[in-house]
């Protein structure tokens, strides 16, 4: 396993945080315990020896000493009692402290200022350890003699020693544990991530037959619906690049082979007068045209797909636009005798749009409609409803055929490719018409029955705040 793995990477930070949280714990629970047993003997020490100063009467009474003594067994200290001089009057088992001896100045000292004492002490001789409490004895404000009571730590010392390990031991098991299930949920986080990492190479290298299997509704999860998502969208551009370089192959190989060819028999005087020279210059024209409007359809229709084309919006009167529109295409409706009629539902608002787009829309659909009608008529309708514009173009045409509604606004889709190219036009219009629709942040609709004719809806948004303010 690699050193930068996620897994040794999510593992140590898993670590680190049971280990920052563990230690600390441990040596708080360590000091809770250790603090609470010495405060306990503390507490008691320091009652017993309230409780003699209270109730000792006479230092000289052997009685009532041996009676302290006796007290010691059955509360499990040591205590030792001293007089003004600080000379012990009873027996102990504390080495310093035997009957006869005398205190350390400094110790007599505090008692003699009546300062409660509490130290730690350990015997020099058998290295046992206490803890003692100390009072003053004063009777009429003078100072009698005074109290110390010593009780044995050595069994907390084991007790907290014990405690200690058990801690130890518990902070090591959770470690254990903790290790376990880094283990555990780094493989369970990580596996489905180097599957993808997997996947992602395939794909990097051109297998985009590739599937992940979304075994959670999480980010992983939502990670490997992308992935997936991204290789159908490869795997489409794949399609559509492959199909758009045939398709302009196709579409470039024509007029070329016009132009070579003709060119040929004009420069090899392959004609038999000047009239079929002159056909012959005709089509080479034609199709040098008609190559010039491919390249430049297809270079807009690039730059639309890529957002590359600046809109300039400006306050657009609808029925002016439709209206210049006609008057321009009526010769060409007039020449196959089609009538062309326009209507407006209602009073149509003011439109903020491109103008200049919006015509093109327009102008490629009527045109389109003329083309493919034979007779009848074309009919232009426009209304306003709620926030939209609405503009239909219907003709009486061949119609299309049902199976081919949803791919006439494909790059070079015909629904009659051989029809198509003798009446001209380079199979990008309606890519282009959608294209621009899209960027005016409007809609396009198509419905067609064959042998009745077809209608394209247009539905474009309108700023009515903007109309109420002029």
């Amino acid at each position: 396993m690699r050193s930068n793995s996620i897994v040794i990477k999510l593992g140590a930070t898993i670590m680190v945080l049971f280990m920052v949280i563990l230690i600390p714990l441990g040596y708080v629970m360590d000091r809770i315990f250790t603090g609470f047993y010495y405060g306990q003997v503390h507490t008691h020490i320091d009652e017993v020896s309230a409780d003699i100063i209270t109730s000792l009467r006479d230092l000289n009474n052997k009685n009532e000493l041996k009676l302290y003594q006796e007290l010691a067994n059955h509360t499990n200290t040591e205590i030792v009692i001293v007089n003004n001089k600080g000379k012990v009057l009873t027996s102990s088992n504390i080495t310093q402290y035997s009957k006869g001896d005398t205190l350390d100045q400094k110790l007599l000292g505090s008692l003699r200022n009546n300062k409660k004492i509490h130290q730690n002490y350990t015997d020099p001789v058998n290295n046992s350890h206490f803890l003692m409490s100390g009072r003053a004895l004063i009777r009429n404000n003078h100072f009698q003699g005074g109290v110390l009571v010593f009780s044995s730590v050595d069994a907390l010392h084991q007790s907290t020693h014990q405690i200690r390990e058990y801690l130890i031991l518990s902070v090591i098991g959770a470690l254990i544990l903790a290790l376990g299930f880094t283990y555990f949920l780094s493989k369970k986080l990580s596996s489905p991530l180097i599957g993808m990492e997997k996947i992602t190479r395939r794909i990097a290298k051109g297998d985009l037959n590739v599937n992940i299997e979304k075994v959670s509704e999480d980010e992983v999860g939502s990670l490997a619906q992308a992935i997936n998502d991204l290789a159908v969208e490869l795997k489409d551009y794949r399609t559509n690049r492959s199909e758009f370089l045939a398709n302009i192959s196709h579409e470039l190989r024509t007029p070329i082979s016009y132009l070579s060819g003709y060119a040929s028999v004009i420069r090899n005087g392959l004609y038999e007068n000047e009239k079929e020279k002159e056909d012959y210059l005709k089509i080479i024209e034609n199709e040098s045209s008609r190559l010039v409007i491919l390249i430049n359809d297809l270079f807009e229709l690039s730059k639309m797909e890529e957002n590359r084309i600046e809109l300039y919006k400006e306050w657009i009167d609808v029925e002016e636009l439709i209206e210049g529109i006609l008057s321009r295409v009526k010769l060409k409706a007039k020449e196959k005798s089609l009538a062309l009629n326009y209507s407006s539902k209602n009073k149509m608002p003011m439109l903020l749009s491109d103008g200049m787009r919006l015509e093109q829309v327009i102008t490629n659909l009527v045109e389109n409609a003329i083309r493919y009608t034979n007779q009848g008529y074309i009919q232009i309708n426009s209304w306003s409803k709620k926030d939209n514009v609405y503009i239909s173009i219907k003709d009486t045409g061949a119609g299309i055929p049902e199976k081919d509604l949803p791919l006439i606004f494909d790059r070079f889709y015909r629904v009659e490719k051989s029809r198509s190219r003798e009446m001209g036009g380079t199979g990008l219009g309606l890519a282009i018409v959608r294209e621009i629709v899209k960027m005016l942040g409007g809609n396009i609709e198509v419905n067609s029955k064959v042998g009745k004719g077809t209608e394209f809806i247009l539905s474009l948004p309108i700023d009515v705040a903007q109309n109420e303010n002029q």
